[in-house]
């Protein structure tokens, strides 16, 4: 006899589009109906299985981008098995899989090392503070800000445009770099904690508009936000020990005029975000 599955399949926006995903079985795959939800579009399918029911789940398309998929089944028993499908393999087997819930430390941890306007504002922090005390007081305060933001928006207790958050974590970026090269010293030197844990805020949005793109699983969603944001902090880390050993070589070993250079350069593409960004805000109301 025939095994029968209703499933819902949801994919984000991104810039603005949707990417034609397309999804692909052992069983028969139907799409009876769509709807378009809070940028997302949820196509409603009935998958209809021979005897030897639901052995595979491929996602085709997928490739092409860096997203990865959670794959959530409520069982008639009552039994619940969650899964990941990663961007590099695009296909899940049921039957041979590890569970979802620790890989969501290394997406927090790949989104963190790819999430270059990130570690670009820890640089451009860590420029702004020399004594080790304050070091600990600015990564702290960046990191608990981003931790709330997360947590908020990922049970969806708070929302904003994502494309706004991402224009406006590019221009904290530029607002950094320009306090890093004034003579005299501006609001960001005087009170640097104050500045990580505001802008954290902000950056905070900005991972989770990552975490949005995958989902959290309905039955872990404490234990896969936890290992998420420890992935982002371990991330962190290993950034701010590679940016200070950095610096050290460029304050001491380096002539006072070029180290102004990294600056420059990192306000330069900032800056160069900032307007690419804005551009794909306005693009949709010309």
């Amino acid at each position: 006899s025939n095994i029968e599955f209703r499933a819902n399949f949801r994919q984000p926006q991104v810039e603005g589009r949707f990417l034609g995903l397309v999804v692909e079985t052992n069983c028969d795959f139907e799409i009876s109906g769509s709807r378009l939800t809070e940028g997302a579009l949820t196509d409603s399918a009935i998958i209809t299985c021979d005897e030897f029911g639901l052995a595979s789940i491929e996602i085709a398309g997928l490739d092409r981008t860096l997203i990865d998929t959670l794959v959530s089944i409520s069982w008639l028993d009552g039994s619940r098995t969650e899964r990941l499908i990663t961007a590099s393999e695009g296909r899940l087997d049921l039957a041979s899989v590890e569970p979802a819930i620790p890989i969501y430390f290394s997406i927090g941890l790949t989104h963190l090392l790819l999430g270059y306007d990130h570690i670009l504002f820890v640089l451009m922090l860590l420029y702004l503070v020399r004594t080790r005390v304050m070091i600990v007081w600015v990564v702290t305060g960046f990191t608990v800000a981003h931790s709330i933001t997360l947590a908020l928006s990922a049970y969806e207790l708070l929302s904003l445009s994502q494309s706004s958050v991402e224009a406006v974590i590019a221009a904290s970026i530029v607002l950094l770099a320009y306090e890093n090269l004034q003579t005299k010293p501006g609001l960001s030197h005087r009170f640097p904690v104050i500045i990580s844990f505001g802008f954290g805020l902000l950056h905070g949005l900005g991972f989770a508009g990552a975490l949005k793109e995958i989902g959290l699983p309905d039955q872990s969603q404490i234990a896969a936000l936890f290992l998420f944001n420890l992935g982002i902090e371990v991330g962190q880390l290993a950034i701010v020990v590679v940016v200070l050993g950095l610096l050290g070589l460029v304050r001491y070993k380096i002539a006072r005029r070029i180290q102004t250079l990294p600056v420059y350069f990192v306000g330069g593409t900032a800056s160069y975000w900032f307007l690419e960004r804005i551009w794909l805000i306005l693009i949709p109301a010309l």
